[in-house]
């Protein structure tokens, strides 16, 4: 929780991340989830209808007797996502326009490589021309520190202020986010681990390891900004894909004990015996570990829009009860 809100902010935060955690919840549920009273709970969400129309309700037939319900009305507000991705040696760019829950109204891919940030802004100020977002969330290969890029595959974009940049350039708020980091929490809120220790590794075809921590629905950057920037560790590029992936996990297991590690292998297509094999040999490196899972199963491009549209929306949700 952030201490710099209020009693009452941190109340109006408490009810929307419940609601959005949940289809539908009563007053009376509310308050059962929040120990708040029902009329404080009907006086919270009066607050929160006053700044904008983020919830609406519903009625349900209960035992004869009509309960109001309330939700998180998803159309409420838009979401401009872009993600940078490699795509046959080339980093592209796809906008999505979404809802605050990540269902895309329209797709677009950039036609050419994005090399400079003159082109990526330019891409963006086309996509938002006729369809503005209230907000706008970017996910990158890389690492950012207070939103100055540290560590980025494309180069010019090194240094510089991204989200800043595209702020002044559309007048629109911006978020960054790593895409290693975006993808795991897309995919620790989808499997329900968001809560635990979860963990992603991202395997590009030619660009280097990514990985995502997120740990207590927090997601995990650094001092510097650079937690999971794997080209520091001394494990070897040399490694085979199966190889390095046992040794990247073993080290993970090790150090964080986490509750799931995803493994995002489509670029490099591992064989069932391959996984089979790293599965096995980090059960004989490391038996005392039992309780982690390995998930090889997940696609890294639709946990990468969820996780991205899920930050973006959190973001949404914040400001509400601030302004």
């Amino acid at each position: 929780m952030n201490n710099k809100l209020s009693t009452r902010q941190q109340n109006l935060q408490i009810i929307l991340n419940l609601l959005d955690e949940h289809s539908q919840l009563s007053a009376k549920e509310l308050a059962n989830l929040t120990g708040l009273s029902i009329v404080s709970i009907n006086k919270l969400l009066d607050i929160i209808n006053s700044k904008s129309n983020i919830i609406t309700n519903d009625f349900l037939n209960t035992k004869g007797r009509r309960a109001k319900v309330y939700k998180i009305n998803y159309d409420a507000k838009s979401l401009g996502v872009l993600e940078l991705v490699e795509i046959d040696k080339k980093m592209m760019a796809i906008y999505y326009l979404t809802n605050l829950r990540g269902q895309a109204r329209f797709k677009t891919l950039s036609h050419q490589e994005i090399t400079s940030i003159k082109q990526l802004t330019k891409f963006i100020k086309t996509e938002i021309s006729e369809n503005k977002p209230d907000r706008i969330i970017i996910g990158f290969p890389g690492a950012a520190l207070d939103g100055y890029l540290q560590t980025s595959d494309i180069k010019d974009l090194q240094g510089i202020n991204l989200s800043q940049t595209i702020q002044n350039v559309t007048g629109i708020s911006t978020t960054i986010v790593n895409d290693a980091n975006a993808s795991t929490y897309g995919a620790a809120r989808e499997l329900n681990e968001s809560q635990n220790i979860a963990v992603g590794l991202y395997f590009p075809h030619y660009l280097g390891l990514g990985i995502g921590i997120v740990i207590n629905n927090q997601l995990i950057n650094g001092a510097d900004g650079l937690t999971g920037e794997a080209q520091y560790s001394t494990i070897s590029s040399d490694l085979n894909a199966v190889e390095k992936i046992i040794q990247y996990a073993q080290n993970i297991i090790s150090f964080l004990n986490p509750n799931l590690i995803i493994i995002y292998t489509e670029k490099i297509k591992l064989t069932d015996n391959q996984i089979e094999t790293i599965k096995q040999t980090l059960k004989k490196r490391l038996p005392v570990f039992q309780n982690y899972r390995l998930d090889f199963k997940r696609n890294f491009e639709n946990d990468y829009l969820i996780g991205l549209a899920t930050i973006g929306r959190q973001n949404i949700l914040k400001e509400i009860i601030i302004n």
